[in-house]
């Protein structure tokens, strides 16, 4: 990403916009400034690293002429509000650790330089190769646990679906229809509307089962889906 041209101010000649920094005793190097790393890469508070670097020139006026030098909102940082003890939520701004960097730069202060160094070991630390590959083993982690959710979900759909068409493909014989929905057909009528129905279904290519009964008079008896059923019912109403 193209910057603008960072000014160069000798150490006695700031620029009033940049270098409003009291240079007072820095905090320790293992707690300079939380770093954020939930985000693809490791961001910080625009506000926390402002009060660290003791900048005078209030945050409101000190950030936007900071963003002047190149920097690009959703690439470089991303506005957030902050929680207030009271009043409305302050505007903060989550920024990478290279617009840190950068920023520290042009402070032109013993401070600026104490966390640019900071921020350049983070970087070190966080491109070294074995958190490269420990965040590549977190990512394949990720994706396996997404793909097995997928798959899990997928089951389910496809149980529910089996469920539902079995629901629908249930086979009836003529005797249990008969019962079933309470056609009351007599013998002769359940013999006819069973010749009928296998006629109906074969004349279609609509699967018959045979289904055995416990009557030594009817043996193996034809059972029949219940989408047939009601094709065949409308048919002959």
């Amino acid at each position: 990403m193209s910057r603008k041209t960072l000014p160069c101010y000798s150490q006695d000649q700031c620029n009033t916009d940049v270098c409003h920094s009291s240079e007072r005793a820095s905090p320790s190097s293992d707690t300079l400034i939380p770093i954020n790393y939930e985000t693809p890469v490791p961001t910080v508070s625009a506000r926390d690293l402002h009060a660290a670097l003791n900048v005078v020139t209030p945050y409101r006026d000190w950030f936007p002429r900071m963003c002047r030098y190149g920097f690009e909102e959703e690439k470089d940082f991303r506005t957030n509000l902050r929680e207030s003890t009271g009043g409305r939520p302050g505007i903060d701004h989550e920024i990478t650790v290279a617009m840190a960097k950068e920023l520290c730069m042009l402070q032109r202060s013993e401070m600026g330089r104490k966390f640019r160094r900071y921020f350049i070991a983070v970087e070190e630390a966080w491109n070294s190769p074995e958190h490269i590959m420990e965040r590549a083993l977190q990512i394949a982690h990720q994706r396996a646990l997404e793909a097995q959710r997928r798959i899990m979900d997928l089951t389910e759909e496809n149980e529910t679906l089996e469920i539902a068409l079995n629901a629908s493909l249930q086979f009836y014989t003529v005797a249990k229809y008969n019962k079933v929905f309470g056609k009351h057909w007599n013998l002769a009528q359940s013999q006819a509307i069973g010749k009928q129905l296998s006629a109906f279904c074969r004349s279609r290519a609509i699967e018959i089962r045979a289904c055995e009964t416990n009557d030594e008079r009817f043996g193996t008896v034809n059972s029949y889906p219940i989408t047939a059923w009601n094709d065949f019912l409308k048919e002959i109403q």
